[in-house]
C-alpha cells in the first residue's frame, strides 16, 4: 500500500492513475475475451465491470448530491441489508443481476458512471474528506476511506485485468 496523498490534487491524481491502469489493461482485451469466464471463480471481465460500476454508483449515491445534477439510480438499493457487513451479499446480487445484460450496455454504464464519479470527486475538498462535522456527518460515516478506496478498488481490478492479459498473451 502506498502513502496516502495529502492534497486533493494528489488524491485525484492517485485515483486517476489507478483508473488509467485498469483502462489500459481493458483496452487490450477483445469483447470475446471480456465475456469469457477467464477470471477466478469463473467470472468474466464483464462481471467485474458491472461490479465496479455498482460500487461507483453506490459511492455516488452515498455522497451528497451536487445541486442541479441529474439523479442517480442505484440498482438493488432496496436490497442492501441494514447490517454493516453486506458487501459480499451485494456483490452476489450485483453478479446475478448483470448475468443477462449485454457487454455493450455494461461498458457504456461503466464509462458513464466512472466519469460522473471522477467529476464528483473533483468537487470535494480535504474538509469534505476529513472534517468529522462536515460531509462525514451528513453521510453517516467517514468520507476519506470512501474516496481513498477508489484507488484501492481500481488497483485491485487493474491487477486482475493485467494478469488476465498476461495469461492471454495480449
Amino acid at each position: 500500500m502506498t502513502e496516502t496523498p495529502g492534497t486533493m490534487p494528489d488524491i485525484i491524481a492517485r485515483n486517476e492513475q489507478a483508473v488509467q491502469r485498469a483502462l489500459k489493461a481493458l483496452g487490450r482485451l477483445s469483447p470475446a475475451q471480456m465475456i469469457a469466464p477467464l477470471l477466478a471463480g469463473g467470472r468474466t471481465v464483464k462481471d467485474v465491470l458491472a461490479h465496479m460500476t455498482w460500487w461507483d454508483l453506490w459511492l455516488l449515491t452515498t455522497l451528497p448530491a451536487v445541486p442541479g445534477a441529474p439523479p442517480i439510480e442505484l440498482p438493488l438499493a432496496d436490497q442492501i441489508p441494514a447490517s454493516g457487513q453486506w458487501a459480499d451479499e451485494m456483490n452476489g446480487k450485483v453478479f446475478a443481476r448483470n448475468q443477462s445484460r449485454e457487454l455493450s450496455d455494461i461498458l457504456v454504464e461503466f464509462a458513464t458512471t466512472l466519469e460522473r464519479l471522477l467529476d464528483r470527486v473533483s468537487l470535494l475538498t480535504l474538509d469534505d474528506l476529513y472534517a468529522p462535522d462536515g460531509m462525514s456527518a451528513v453521510v453517516g460515516q467517514p468520507v476519506a476511506p470512501l474516496i481513498l478506496g477508489i484507488y484501492e478498488h481500481y488497483e485491485e481490478h487493474a491487477h486482475e485485468f493485467e494478469e488476465l492479459c498476461k495469461s492471454l498473451g495480449v
